[in-house]
């Protein structure tokens, strides 16, 4: 569109992970003056969160931007040195770079790691895939350029802050997490996550307003009063890291005090009633192999069981055998709510209220009819997958716990019930059944392959289901022999990330980075991470990024507006500003350098499962248009193009709307079983331990591996604390984090934008550290007061806000602030704020979730005026 020296561009917002909004961007004579949403984007429908509509054009033109390929020439690293960049044409930086590729291709492709964050989510290449090795059934991750390259040593960034997935890609088989359906719901419960608010993401917050305008309650259990608890029916404020008791005893309440639950669907539905052997597996028929359960005439393969028994303990040949169920009951007999209320600090009255209230609200026994097709109505959820109860040691169970409630009311893939991220339309196997007859596990449910000497970087080997483990990356580049691999890292590509800001561990990666012989750093700004590599590869900004996005399903929750939504968005680009490229670029460029351009074009056909029609040839070269175009026809016909859909800014279509939008059409009644008994994690520790054997060695993280690890491998859940030790009792508070509108993900090159830098400063609460007025009494403590707050790992500083608004045995630090030095070279963020991740210690044993490998995010803290204390990186 043009109105005389104006002229506006159809693309897309890259300011957020969801980067499925449509966006218009205004230029009069050459200059972005404006952006604003796309009406024509059946997602967010011509809105923008201030993110996207306020603050994309100063990172457009921030002078601060890295403008053309660099060389690092002091060899020395560290935050406060200068690292004497050298501008290099990108024909060197290609050729430094992808000799050292092919060398370490031609000894040992292990020996580079790459890292992928989320400032590449807008883009192909460079985001986390899973492949599936179809010898062993074993799990193995990576990205279209890690895996093309041939190394196992894909890390992602994210994630270890935020290992939401496993419980989803189990019960399921839904990823990326478990999200809720507005269009029906009418009770949810949100613990310790985002239904959309908190982020600011128009659409989800949208399909919220609706649902709450409607009529459902929202039960919002967090520490902190976030905006969604503003809105709530009611806001519980727990205490960190004890949400898996008080799912527990909501558990218990469900089956021991109210005993109201839809035994139906555990019949018939899921694996309640199979029969478990002492080891906690599976009890199998000895001829075929299969499962068994009991029904009148004794134990029977699964799928000859018309009417199973549901609770039962039995003997067979000797030996106690108990159904899942029963298990299950046994296991939650002693959690009542009054031992969750001396954990929780919820009273046993609010636990008691809640799970009557949600029983009440599951309609059990009733029907919808959605298109002729008669649907169970279970119209509950309690929403798990979320970032601030699953970030704890104990947050698997907790995620489980969290299935097992909505399993019991029967609400699972249903209109108004949990579901997740993975929609029927071009896939509808997503609750296909396995030999054993329940949903076939996908992604992190998949143990990963166990090799010896290890080849994963990250303890893949020693940790089968986990997420991302950046922790263990940095210890064991390091000391590789503390997990017995036999290689060094020679190589470490960084694209779009920054663990020195984002993880934990500061110290340790500074120290990394110092050993790695090269790192380079794919990034828009000179942050930490970039400022301790030895090349720097500058991307554009996504304004000037010409490229696709192919549509991901929402995050938080869907309804009817976006129900069967395909969707490709095309970006017409602003004029690039300096010599950058986008990642794809850089990363398709790299391939040619390193010599596995022919391994990433049959990535790229399998992972995009193109036709024959359609496949790169894996021996040509291929400009990036080329290859969007296939991408394009493949999902929308020969007639569309990447120029169609830039001329549209977006190609979309409905395919499963109505009843093809829920997974249970497709596999309805006793068609699949959810696993209700998580026979899978004791599977897998069995498995483990006979590897652990044969290699001869013991679990490198674990000094008691039986008590510390395998333990926590067990099909039903149970109360553990997120703390393995007791804090020393000055240590007398909890920390917690959250993202925020101004600080969500780090995309868009938000850090140093001025104009969100302004905003922020003038926010009331956002760089102040939350205290709650009577603790703040307590400790003689006043509003706007610079403090230090100090875990046992380390301190950073900023200033007090008092508010009600936070559990008065919590400390709330929002977004990623801090750690501001005026010594620093180029430093990306601006002064203020505190720097949480500081506080985070990660050592395995006491800090990660054995099952996920998620990282503790609460640690003990102590608050105390700044007096003539030393600086941010103290220890």
């Amino acid at each position: 569109m043009s109105e005389g020296n104006t002229v506006w561009l159809k693309g897309w917002c890259a300011m957020c992970l969801q980067n499925d909004c449509g966006m218009l961007i205004r230029m009069e004579d050459g200059v972005v003056t404006e952006t604003i949403g796309d009406p024509d984007t059946p997602t967010n429908r011509g809105k923008l969160c201030m993110r996207g509509g306020l603050a994309s054009i100063p990172g457009y033109y921030d002078p601060k931007r890295v403008r053309s390929p660099m060389r690092r020439t002091n060899p020395k690293k560290g935050l406060t040195e200068d690292p004497g960049w050298e501008a290099i044409s990108w024909d060197e930086a290609y050729a430094l770079i992808g000799s050292k590729m092919r060398a370490i291709r031609a000894s040992d492709p292990r020996k580079m790691a790459f890292m992928e964050g989320w400032g590449v989510c807008d883009e192909l290449f460079a985001r986390e895939i899973m492949l599936k090795n179809p010898e062993t059934g074993g799990m193995a991750h990576g990205s279209i350029f890690a895996t093309a390259f041939g190394t196992p040593n894909n890390v992602p960034s994210h994630g270890i802050l935020c290992p939401i997935h496993f419980a989803s890609n189990l019960v399921h088989a839904q990823h990326p997490e478990q999200i809720a359906d507005l269009e029906y719901c009418t009770y949810l419960i949100a613990p310790g996550r985002t239904v959309g608010g908190n982020t600011v993401c128009p659409h989800s917050t949208a399909r919220l307003t609706r649902a709450l305008e409607r009529g459902m309650k929202l039960v919002v259990i967090d520490p902190r009063h976030s905006p969604e608890a503003s809105k709530a029916h009611r806001w519980l404020p727990i205490l960190p890291g004890t949400e898996l008791a008080f799912a527990l005893a909501m558990i218990h309440g469900i089956l021991f005090e109210l005993g109201t639950y839809d035994e139906h669907f555990l019949k018939e539905r899921t694996n309640a009633p199979y029969l478990i052997s002492p080891d906690g597996t599976y009890l199998r028929d000895a001829q075929s192999g299969k499962p068994l359960m009991l029904g009148s005439d004794g134990p029977r393969p699964f799928d000859q069981v018309r009417d199973p028994i549901l609770d039962a303990d039995l003997e067979v040949e000797g030996e106690p055998v108990s159904t899942g169920f029963r298990l299950l009951k046994n296991g939650m007999r002693l959690y009542t709510p009054e031992w969750a209320e001396k954990i929780t600090g919820i009273t046993a009255e609010d636990i008691r209220t809640v799970t009557r209230e949600f029983v009440e609200h599951a309609c059990l026994g009733k029907t919808i009819v959605i298109d002729g097709f008669e649907f169970p109505f279970r119209p509950v959820q309690m929403g798990g997958s979320g970032r601030g109860a699953c970030s704890h040691r104990n947050g698997t169970h907790f995620d489980l716990c969290v299935k097992i409630i909505n399993m019991l009311m029967g609400a699972m893939e249903l209109p108004g019930a949990c579901t997740g991220g993975s929609r029927p339309g071009p896939c509808p196997d997503i609750l296909r059944p396995d030999e054993d007859g329940t949903v076939t596990p996908i992604v992190e449910a998949v143990p990963r392959d166990f090799h010896f000497p290890p080849h994963h970087i990250d303890g893949g080997e020693f940790f089968p289901h986990k997420h991302t483990t950046p922790p263990i990356v940095v210890r064991n580049i390091l000391d590789p022999k503390r997990y017995h691999l036999d290689y060094d890292i020679e190589l470490f590509i960084f694209a779009g990330a920054n663990p020195v800001r984002s993880i934990s561990d500061q110290d340790l990666w500074i120290q990394a980075m110092s050993k790695v012989p090269l790192v380079v750093s794919i990034n828009i700004n000179f942050d930490e991470t970039s400022c301790l590599a030895d090349i720097i590869l500058p991307v554009s900004h996504f304004l000037e990024k010409d490229g696709i996005r192919i549509y991901k399903p929402p995050l938080q929750s869907i309804d009817d507006d976006l129900r069967g939504l395909e969707m490709i968005l095309a970006r017409n680009p602003v004029p690039r500003r300096f010599d950058t490229k986008s990642s794809d670029q850089i990363l398709y460029d790299l391939a040619r350098a390193g010599g596995f351009l022919p391994e990433m074009h049959s990535l790229i056909n399998r992972m995009n499962r193109l036709s024959e029609k359609h496949r790169l040839d894996p021996e040509r070269e291929y400009p990036l248009e080329d290859i969007w175009d296939r991408l394009i026809a493949e999902l929308f016909g020969d007639g569309h193009s990447y120029r169609s859909a830039q001329a549209a800014g977006q190609l979309y279509k409905y395919t499963a709307t109505g009843k093809k939008g829920y997974n249970y059409f497709y596999w309805p009644g006793s068609a699949t079983r959810h696993p209700f008994y998580f026979e899978r994690l004791p599977r897998t520790a069995k498995k483990l331990r006979e590897n652990l054997r044969k290699a001869g060695i013991r679990h490198p993280a674990y000094v008691n591996e039986e008590k510390d690890f395998f333990a926590y491998y067990t099909g039903v859940p149970f109360w553990f604390p997120s703390h393995v030790r007791e804090a020393p009792p000055e240590y007398d508070l909890y920390v917690i984090n959250w993202k925020t509108g101004f600080r969500l993900h780090g995309t868009g090159g938000n850090m140093a934008n001025p104009w969100i830098n302004e905003l922020r400063e003038d926010d009331p609460y956002e760089m102040f550290i939350h205290i709650h007025p009577a603790t703040a009494k307590e400790k003689s403590l006043d509003d706007g007061q610079e403090v230090w707050v100090e875990s046992m790992h380390g301190k950073t500083r900023g200033k007090l806000r008092l508010t009600g608004l936070i559990h008065p045995k919590v400390l709330g630090i929002p977004g990623n602030y801090g750690g501001y030095n005026e010594h620093y070279i180029n430093p990306v963020m601006p002064a203020g704020g505190a720097w949480f991740n500081i506080l985070l210690p990660a050592e395995e044993a006491e800090n990660l979730d054995p099952i996920s490998g998620g990282l503790d995010n609460s640690p003990k803290v102590k608050v105390y005026p700044i007096g003539r204390q030393p600086g941010v990186f103290s220890k």
